[in-house]
């Protein structure tokens, strides 16, 4: 699988004059690093603006500083410590696994600081590690403050429930299940291909942004060349439009 086919399926939503939606986030952020500083750098080359997941519990003040002067980032609030609750032989998650009240108390908790810290640079869309939160926690969102939501795989519905926007992610260049590889370029460029078609096939479908995931933790020379090319070709297409966090969700 090449970029090229992934142009030409571009091509054909320009002749529909459709337009592909794309938004970028990246997880995990704490503390300033040279794979951040090298993230930022492809963002900002490219003109896109990444939703950088950040841990409220585990933020170093340096980092706040970092992107105070950057414009390549908006912050998004990653749950709380990004600690696992779940019971023995279960999926990893953050908020759940627990009465509804302490997860909320987290969720407080982690919107206070990430406030505390960046201000209006902080857009307040839960990120919740792992990319699970609870049913009963997400109807409390936006009476905590929370306006957006972003987990993993495409949306049930545009909001879960009222005054809560939901755009998720959708594509992941890192294999966790094998030792948190770097995908195959090829692989990559054929995952991006399918679901665009998937998209193009129904317009509700492509009314979600398509979420390109990273986590920053594991850049690499391999990564970077996926992502690059990812921006290359989509970045200047006419068929595509790249948002900001603030824009995907309507902020």
């Amino acid at each position: 699988m090449t970029w090229d086919r992934v142009r030409a399926e571009l091509d054909v939503w320009a002749k529909e004059k459709r337009q592909a939606q794309f938004w970028w986030r990246d997880d995990d952020a704490k503390d300033v690093s040279s794979e951040l500083s090298r993230m930022l750098d492809v963002a900002r080359r490219h003109e896109v603006t990444v939703g950088l997941s950040v841990i409220p519990a585990k933020l170093k003040p340096r980092l706040v500083s970092v992107l105070e002067r950057s414009r390549e980032a908006q912050v998004l609030v990653h749950g709380f410590a990004h600690e696992n609750h779940a019971l023995p032989g279960r999926a990893k998650r953050e908020m759940g696994a627990r009465r509804v009240e302490e997860i909320v108390a987290d969720l407080e908790r982690g919107l206070l600081l990430s406030r505390e810290a960046f201000g209006k640079r902080m857009l307040p869309v839960l990120v919740p590690p792992w990319n699970r939160i609870a049913p009963g926690a997400v109807a409390l969102l936006p009476k905590l403050g929370f306006r957006g939501l972003s987990t993993w795989k495409p949306r049930v519905r545009p909001s879960p429930v009222p005054g809560l926007v939901q755009v998720n992610t959708h594509l992941d260049v890192i294999d966790w299940r094998r030792g948190r590889v770097v995908k195959d370029e090829g692989l990559i460029a054929g995952l991006l291909l399918r679901k665009l078609r998937w998209r193009r096939e129904a317009r509700a479908r492509a009314s979600e942004p398509l979420g390109l995931l990273t986590h920053h933790e594991h850049w690499n020379a391999a990564k970077e060349r996926i992502v690059v090319r990812f921006l290359e070709v989509t970045r200047n297409h006419p068929a595509a439009l790249w948002h900001t966090p603030a824009t995907a969700f309507g902020l």
